[in-house]
C-alpha cells in the first residue's frame, strides 16, 4: 500500500534560502524566455540554444527575506508588470495592467477568457480585482491573480519546480500575447505609471 506524501524535514533557514532561489535566479532566468526566436522551416537546421534565441528582458525587484518579488518583463513590444509570492505550498502571480477609469476588470477580463480557461486547466484559480496604489492613488489598475497549491514537498522537489516554472513561463507568454490580440496596453511605463 502507497504511504501518504508527506512534508521533508526542512529548516527555516534552508526553506527561505530555497524560496529566494527560486524567487530571484531561476523565476528571472525562466521569464526571460517568454521571447525567443524559432527559427523558419525554409531555414537550414542548426543547434541553437534557448540562451542564444531569447529576446525578452527581466528586471527584478525583490527584499530579501521576504517571500514576494516583482518582475518588468519587456517582450513582444510590450512591459508587463508581474508580481510572484511564494509561501511554501502557496503559489501566487499577480499581472497589473494599468487602466483609466472607467475602463475596469469587468472590461478588461472578457479579453482574457481562452487564456483563463487554459490557466484553469493547469492547476490554477484565476481572478480579477480593481486596485490602485496605496502610495499613488492616481495610478488604477486590473489585477489578474493566478493562485496554486504546491505540491508539500515543492521546495525541494526539482520536477515540481520545473513543472512550475514553466507554466508560470507559458501562462505569463500567452497573457502577453492575448493582451496584444485583444489591444489590451500592458506597458506601466508607457502609461506614465511610477513603479
Amino acid at each position: 500500500m502507497p504511504q501518504p506524501a508527506t512534508t521533508p524535514d526542512l529548516s527555516l533557514d534552508a526553506a527561505q534560502r530555497e524560496t529566494e532561489e527560486f524567487l530571484t535566479v531561476q523565476m528571472p532566468s525562466i521569464l526571460s524566455s517568454v521571447e525567443y526566436d524559432m527559427p523558419r522551416f525554409s531555414e537550414e537546421a542548426r543547434p541553437q540554444t534557448l540562451a542564444h534565441v531569447t529576446r525578452a528582458k527581466v528586471e527584478t525587484r525583490h527584499v530579501t527575506g521576504t517571500s514576494d518579488a516583482a518582475y518588468l518583463i519587456h517582450a513582444f513590444g510590450e512591459d508587463l508588470l508581474m508580481k510572484m509570492q511564494l509561501n511554501v505550498r502557496r503559489f501566487v502571480v499577480v499581472y497589473s495592467i494599468p487602466v483609466i477609469k472607467p475602463i475596469g476588470s469587468t472590461t478588461v477580463a472578457p479579453h482574457f477568457e481562452r487564456w483563463a480557461t487554459g490557466a484553469g486547466h493547469a492547476g490554477w484559480m484565476i481572478g480579477w480585482r480593481d486596485a490602485a496604489s496605496p502610495t499613488e492613488p492616481d495610478q488604477t489598475w486590473v489585477e489578474t491573480y493566478c493562485y496554486a497549491n504546491l505540491e508539500p514537498d515543492f521546495l525541494v522537489n526539482d520536477l515540481h519546480k520545473l513543472y512550475w516554472r514553466t507554466d508560470t513561463l507559458q501562462m505569463t507568454r500567452y497573457f502577453m500575447l492575448e493582451a496584444i490580440r485583444a489591444n489590451v496596453p500592458l506597458s506601466p511605463l508607457r502609461a506614465g505609471y511610477r513603479i
